[in-house]
């Protein structure tokens, strides 16, 4: 395929951004195209496993990687009151395969098992626009609607502009209105919220551990709490069950301890640390669905398969979409070719995670 082709991608987050990265290492300068006025992520950190760390790598910003992510080499497992479990030592494969289940890994490189990093998701957002020229990004551009005909596409946005090109990636979240082409289908409340934040390494040197993600899980109420490093910091990052499906919710101290006040003293009083009121968010997943692909337009990260935490495998699918579709267009000789090699490649990868972290009852390491 020609590089001159006009590729607009949808969305300027994780997923958004790494395909830009990938396709303008293939020669392809896409266009992207973000709702929002600035390009920011929320949350807390993420860890990013072999095959995402290896893309990275490829799109020469490993070295920026090795700044801002943190090597992460096990996993200390502790009831919700402080009695330790078990350690699990993330650098071997049986512990990949119990706490990934279903993910597809690519062991091609026998040494890439070692450069899994947890990684602020601000930070890894950076990295991956970092590379790019501003022309090619364009902020305050909400996707209305999108015509498709048979040698082009055209994107009409809500600040009245109207954009054509060759092909469209729709990176534009769980509520991405692209994904209508494909499906009625609305996202599926978990019954869970999470608080994501980060506090300074002082407050929590009592907890926290180098090199190690720290797990307080309470298997009744399936409560959780992650604890681990990033750049400048410590991310927290809690779960707890909740009836309430509203997608945000602002909380005092008194209603995270009534979910969480029975937690080990040390970890309950990180939340002395922080101002409120605090915003929860819920955690909502999509079913997978049997198509994301037309002639000219897919579906990309969240927008094709938003998923449970569960596996951490969110923001390391959306990447590993990145790295297949450039490849696609990159090998193939049209739009629709490229598009369609990439679908199947990575639709029955990501349906399997989808579906093995949907039932997040069973990511239970306290019994």
């Amino acid at each position: 395929m020609k590089n001159d082709i006009k590729v607009v991608i949808i969305g300027g987050g994780i997923g958004g951004a790494a395909t830009a990265l990938a396709l303008q290492k293939k020669g392809i300068q896409a266009h992207l195209y973000e709702q929002a006025s600035a390009l920011t992520e929320i949350g807390a950190g993420i860890v990013l496993h072999s095959p995402a760390v290896d893309l990275l790598y490829k799109w020469e910003v490993g070295n920026v990687l090795e700044e801002v992510g943190i090597p992460i080499k096990t996993m200390e497992v502790y009831t919700e009151q402080g009695q330790f479990v078990s350690s699990l030592d993330l650098l071997t494969n049986g512990a990949q395969k119990e706490l990934e289940a279903t993910v597809y890994l690519d062991e091609s490189d026998s040494t890439s098992k070692l450069k899994q990093r947890f990684i602020h998701r601000a930070h890894l957002l950076d990295m991956l626009l970092s590379p790019l020229s501003s022309e090619y990004i364009h902020l305050n551009h909400k996707c209305e609607s999108i015509f498709e005909y048979e040698d082009y596409v055209e994107i009409h946005f809500t600040n009245g502009e109207i954009v054509q090109a060759d092909a469209v990636i729709a990176a534009n979240g769980i509520h991405s209105n692209t994904r209508k082409m494909f499906s009625e289908d609305e996202p599926i409340y978990s019954g869970l919220h999470a608080i994501r934040m980060v506090l300074t390494r002082e407050a929590t040197k009592h907890i926290a551990k180098e090199n190690s993600t720290v797990t307080y899980q309470d298997a009744k109420t399936h409560a959780l709490a992650l604890i681990t490093h990033v750049k400048d910091g410590t991310a927290i990052d809690t779960t707890f069950l909740t009836e309430d499906p509203s997608w945000i919710l602002e909380l005092e101290k008194e209603d995270i301890l009534s979910q969480i006040g029975h937690f080990d003293e040390g970890f309950v009083r990180l939340f002395d640390e922080i101002e409120y009121p605090i915003k929860s968010r819920a955690l909502y997943y999509r079913k997978p669905i049997d198509r994301w692909s037309t002639k000219r337009i897919t579906l990309l990260g969240d927008a094709a398969h938003a998923m449970m935490p569960s596996l951490g495998q969110g923001a390391n699918s959306a990447i590993q979409d990145a790295g297949a579709i450039a490849n696609a267009f990159s090998n193939f000789n049209t739009v629709a070719e490229a598009l369609q090699h990439y679908e199947n490649e990575r639709r029955p990868i990501t349906t399997a995670i989808q579906n093995g972290s949907s039932d997040y009852k069973k990511f239970v390491f306290v019994k």
